[in-house]
């Protein structure tokens, strides 16, 4: 009696372990939504804008009225400089600095003016799209269906099996 219940304890208490390879009998997508910004186009306008051009004349070896008036008030200047000789060279270095000066200003005047530009600009639409980050594996197995999920899908799942005697 002792012995059996021996046996029967060792019975209950062992136990197998059985593996087997199935052919998977489905193998399904999984997939996950991404929003991605793509470019479709451009959109392009009119615009108008300002600019810096030079204006008046350009020729800076022509004397203007500008250039006699610099001269006057240059020799009005030298006149108010120094006594006797050194006033008489200060009105000729007067007069010829306000020459030089009215007629290189006249050169360097800057005047505003306005230009037409077309202006592109990129187009873009959201877009969601269904990428693949996956595969369901399936197989059954005595009516009980075993999946596994992997990066690529496969043809065969190891199944191991506990199988304990009572």
């Amino acid at each position: 009696m002792k012995s059996l219940k021996y046996i029967l304890a060792i019975g209950v208490l062992a136990s197998s372990l059985q593996a087997e390879m199935v052919k998977v009998t489905e193998s399904t997508l999984i997939t996950k939504p991404f929003t991605e910004k793509v470019k479709v186009g451009e959109q392009c306008y009119e615009d108008t804008v300002e600019v810096n051009v030079r204006c008046g004349s350009t020729d800076t070896n022509s004397i203007g009225v500008d250039t006699l008036v610099g001269a006057v008030i240059g020799v009005a200047i030298g006149n108010q400089i120094g006594g006797g000789n050194g006033r008489d060279v200060a009105k000729v270095v007067g007069g010829l600095g306000g020459a030089y000066t009215a007629n290189n200003m006249r050169a360097g005047k800057m005047c505003k003016s306005y230009e037409t530009v077309t202006r592109c600009e990129p187009k873009y639409e959201y877009r969601t799209v269904q990428k693949t980050i996956g595969y369901n594996n399936c197989a059954y197995v005595d009516g009980v269906k075993y999946c596994k999920q992997t990066k690529e899908p496969i043809e065969y799942l190891n199944i191991k099996k506990t199988i304990t005697v009572y």
